[in-house]
């Protein structure tokens, strides 16, 4: 029997040709490679979570600072709340806040610039397996943000400016008449040119309260009030773009911290025989109920390290206080053993802060901190005796103050 291949089935036979392997191509069949896995990995690539507050006034999770992982983690997000809902999940590490880069900045500062971020938030986080990827090949998490503020980038400032009897020295305009615009124009020789403020800039905040919503007449008035001085938060006008194609909100958790006229200090202390040599007292202040550090001892740790008479006691051990009971912020002591480290601020300084209502520890930083009290901190090592009838140094009531919540933290109880 003889079988007759049609036409148009040869054709297909010609068309459909073998492909030839080529050594100098190195594979056989290109059509393997457009699905082929290459082995390595994907890319570390960081997320951005915006946040908005519920209805309780929360974002729903915790940031965690951990002796395995270096940097800021996220923890306890809750299910449903706010932060699992932009994305935010539990072990991403922090890079972002707000379009600022965090990721080596000081723990207590940067839970500080969550909490004063308004009801709005903006996190750039990578997850865990992606941080440890980027840590593995030596880059910086920075190279992994693709819209994140530079170093360059001008801050805004805080000016405190007194009033020498003739107004501040500046005047404010509204740029197109529309409200929450203010340039300020400063006056030759007057009171805000000596606070260093500079022309043509932008007002953001007076006194701790935006100006961004705000009428020129309403402006007029809060400046009106302040009779003997104000404090102005203010950005260069050339920087103001730069935010705004960032969508950067700006705040005071921006503000540049070489621009304050106090500043938090680091005190370490070593326990000697005599104890600290300090009363750590609650009192009431602006902000409510405080921890002050009174009657310091001459010549013992307290007064070594550098703590003064009247500071108020921000943090323990790297752990902020503000807000807790003074038995608990004294057992914070206790626990610590035979050192300490605390965060303090001048009287003068806590009453600034609460003046324009930020917490000190916005803007505290590790290394000015310590720079600055460098001269002030002691490592004493003296010996504390042993042996029958000593009792170590201890936290104790001091029944003999009636007027506020009293311990000092100061001698053997023999």
């Amino acid at each position: 029997t003889i079988v007759t291949i049609p036409d148009q089935i040869e054709d297909d036979l010609v068309l459909t040709t073998r492909f030839l392997f080529n050594p100098k191509l190195g594979i056989d069949n290109p059509a393997l490679c457009l699905g082929e896995d290459t082995g390595s990995d994907p890319e570390p690539a960081a997320r951005i979570c915006i946040l908005r507050k519920d209805a309780d006034g929360d974002f729903a999770f915790h940031l965690s600072k951990e002796q395995e992982r270096e940097g800021h983690i996220v923890r306890q997000v809750v299910p449903g709340g706010p932060a699992y809902l932009a994305g935010l999940r539990d072990g991403d590490q922090l890079l972002q806040v707000n379009g600022e880069y965090v990721h080596e900045q000081e723990y207590l500062r940067v839970v500080q610039k969550i909490k004063y971020s308004g009801s709005r938030l903006s996190l750039g986080v990578l997850d865990e397996a992606a941080y440890e990827t980027l840590r593995s090949s030596h880059r910086s998490p920075a190279s992994v943000l693709s819209n994140f503020l530079s170093d360059s980038c001008p801050r805004p400032h805080f000016y405190r400016v007194k009033n020498e009897g003739r107004g501040f020295g500046f005047t404010a305009s509204a740029t197109g008449g529309v409200r929450g615009t203010f340039l300020l124009q400063v006056e030759d020789g007057g009171p805000a040119q000596k606070a260093g403020v500079p022309h043509g800039c932008r007002l953001l905040e007076v006194n701790g309260e935006s100006t961004i919503s705000i009428t020129l007449s309403q402006l007029t008035k809060k400046l009106q009030r302040r009779s003997s001085h104000v404090v102005l938060l203010v950005l260069e006008a050339s920087a103001w773009d730069v935010y705004e194609s960032h969508g950067v909100p700006l705040s005071a958790a921006l503000a540049e911290t070489s621009s304050l006229p106090y500043r938090t200090r680091k005190l370490h202390l070593v326990k000697g025989p005599q104890g600290y040599g300090f009363l750590l007292r609650q009192e009431k202040c602006l902000a409510g109920q405080g921890q002050f550090l009174r009657e310091i001892d001459p010549g013992l740790p307290a007064e070594d390290a550098g703590m003064r008479e009247g500071d108020r006691l921000l943090g323990v051990n790297g752990q902020s206080v503000e807000g807790l009971e003074h038995e608990d912020t004294v057992s914070m002591i206790q626990e610590s053993g035979k050192q300490v480290t605390l965060i303090v601020i001048s009287n003068e300084g806590d009453r600034f802060f609460n003046e324009i209502g930020l917490s000190p520890l916005l803007f505290y930083e590790e290394e000015t901190s310590v720079h600055s009290e460098c001269k002030n901190v002691t490592q004493t090592t003296t010996g504390t005796p042993s042996g029958p009838g000593h009792t170590e140094p201890q936290v104790r009531a001091d029944p003999s103050k009636t007027l506020s919540t009293s311990t000092e933290i100061q001698r053997n109880e023999e």
